[in-house]
């Protein structure tokens, strides 16, 4: 069962930097680190604060989506001025699929269970550990059930195997008009038939250098598609 779907979370989320898009729309899927990894990306293709800590903490093979449509992180970095997009993907998508929930955020935590330190409790409000994983999941159906319900709409990480295949009515929700005009031009030129969306989000206005770089990543990824790109990261806050 899709424990997502019976509890009427209808949508999942992912987020990440817009000069990114191209990459996710030429292939139309959402790949690991350790997928990108096996496929040439260098290690500059990765947040440069959280890209070994999601390995390091059991969870580095898993694609990370939110229940939520503005997460913490995508919050951080549009109040940099730094151009994100977030993809509103229908929950259906994990029919007969498994996946695991997690009400922390698997890369910023610091409570963990490591270095004879209990870590986060188990039980219904925070799950269970799995594996090596040094943060508690909800696995088993009973498990996420008591999971969503304890959080009653609060945000939890979707946490799925790769690869996953993006559908036609994925929608690209961007922040600014100037952000839209270029994550629709990235999508015709790749023949995505994503929708694009404009989205509030109040104070929000990309720095300019950041822009610029961000359009010469673009525009170098669509013109070589054996390109991986050139360190360009936003995560210096």
């Amino acid at each position: 069962m899709n424990t997502l779907l019976a509890n009427g979370i209808d949508l999942v989320f992912h987020v990440a930097p817009l000069h990114y898009l191209p990459f996710i729309a030429r292939s139309g899927l959402l790949k690991s680190k350790v997928t990108l990894r096996d496929e040439g990306f260098s290690e500059s293709h990765f947040r440069s604060k959280s890209k070994h800590l999601d390995s390091q903490r059991g969870f580095g093979d898993y694609i990370h989506l939110s229940t939520i449509g503005h997460p913490p992180i995508l919050k951080a970095k549009l109040a940099a001025g730094f151009p994100h997009v977030c993809l509103s993907i229908q929950a259906t998508i994990l029919n007969g699929t498994e996946f695991d929930l997690c009400r922390y955020n698997v890369a910023m935590s610091r409570q963990l269970r490591r270095n004879d330190k209990p870590g986060f409790a188990e039980g219904p409000a925070n799950g269970q550990y799995y594996d090596d994983q040094q943060i508690p999941i909800a696995r088993t159906e009973l498990e996420q059930q008591q999971l969503i319900q304890a959080r009653n709409g609060e945000m939890l990480e979707v946490l799925v195997k790769p690869p996953l295949a993006l559908p036609e009515n994925t929608r690209v929700s961007v922040f600014s008009s100037e952000d839209r005009e270029k994550a629709t031009s990235v999508l015709e030129q790749l023949g995505a038939e994503w929708t694009v969306s404009l989205a509030n989000a109040p104070g929000y206005k990309a720095r300019d250098h950041y822009s610029s770089a961000c359009d010469q990543f673009i525009d170098m990824c669509l013109d070589d598609n054996s390109w991986k790109g050139n360190g360009l990261e936003f995560d210096r806050i």
